[in-house]
């Protein structure tokens, strides 16, 4: 029964017609390098634009700083790499199921 469910599940058409293929090996891992490239490469950029516009370095973990502070670059930082990981991610290897 779940057999025949997982067959259903992977010949279900998207809404352009096609039927999804599973993204290979190099695509496995071409996403993977491209997400690590894509987080570095959006640290660096919030980082340098954190010093242009507060004129000081990002919060460190144990710093004594405001903890609005603290909160403010953690989700800007988070933010910013999730997004950007996410984006490398799918350029390499594009979602094939549809609405999460």
């Amino acid at each position: 029964m779940a057999k025949k469910n997982r067959e259903i599940e992977t010949d279900m058409p998207q809404p352009d017609g096609s039927i999804p293929q599973k993204p290979t090996m190099l695509q496995n891992v071409a996403a993977a390098l491209a997400g690590v490239a894509a987080v570095k490469l959006a640290t660096y950029i919030v980082t340098a634009g954190w010093r242009l516009v507060t004129r000081e370095d990002p919060p460190q973990i144990d710093q004594a700083v405001r903890p609005a502070k603290k909160a403010a670059w953690i989700a800007l930082i988070g933010a910013a790499t999730g997004a950007a990981r996410q984006a490398a991610r799918d350029k390499v290897k594009p979602p094939t199921d549809g609405p999460a």
